[in-house]
């Protein structure tokens, strides 16, 4: 039997985990907006949090998930 690979959760604050629903949000509200411009309307900057990379990479894997659907 296949074992499936170990994932941990990303060390995300509450506000970070609101953010990335904020932008499965405006996903779906917004179609004709870039993920940077969905980005700059909720006055986002990833640069300036300590895991903003991470917190990013989720954002970014949500924003496409509510796009393909």
């Amino acid at each position: 039997m296949a074992t499936r690979p170990k994932t941990t959760a990303p060390d995300l604050d509450f506000e970070q985990i609101e953010m990335i629903a904020n932008f499965s949000d405006y996903a779906a509200d917004y179609r004709k907006l870039s993920f940077e411009e969905i980005a700059m309307k909720l006055g986002v900057n990833f640069g300036k949090a300590e895991n903003g990379e991470v917190w990013e990479k989720e954002c970014r894997e949500v924003f496409e998930m509510e796009r393909k659907v």
